[in-house]
């Protein structure tokens, strides 16, 4: 073997060392970034109505943040802190039993809720 193929074999065999190290810290790091997001989302969940709605209608709210994808769970928030009947909202939440799902046509959410609740 020369000493070109002997320094392009170290070089290739460096290479994949940095790789076998490196890769594994950056998906861990990924997974880690990924928890702290939704633990966020979690948080500012729990500040609106929308996790009393998911109560409400029997949704676990840790099954909704890990079944939706985040851009969905943003949008739901959205729609909820800028809801027009909250009044109304807050009115239905305080009651005991479960209203019927088509009298909650005020949510701007309910359609999508809906879809999620698991049948009783």
């Amino acid at each position: 073997m020369d000493i070109v193929s002997t320094i392009i074999t170290l070089l290739l065999a460096g290479l994949m060392l940095y790789l076998l190290v490196r890769l594994p810290l950056a998906i861990i790091g990924n997974l880690r970034a990924g928890h702290r997001f939704r633990q966020g989302l979690a948080a500012a969940l729990q500040e609106l109505r929308l996790a009393r709605m998911l109560k409400y209608l029997g949704i676990d709210s840790d099954a909704y943040l890990h079944k939706e994808q985040a851009l969905e769970i943003k949008k739901h928030m959205q729609r909820c802190d800028n809801c027009d009947a909250q009044s109304t909202c807050d009115q239905v939440l305080e009651k005991a039993a479960p209203a019927d799902v088509d009298s909650l046509g005020f949510c701007a959410n309910i359609d999508d809720l809906k879809e999620m609740r698991e049948p009783r």
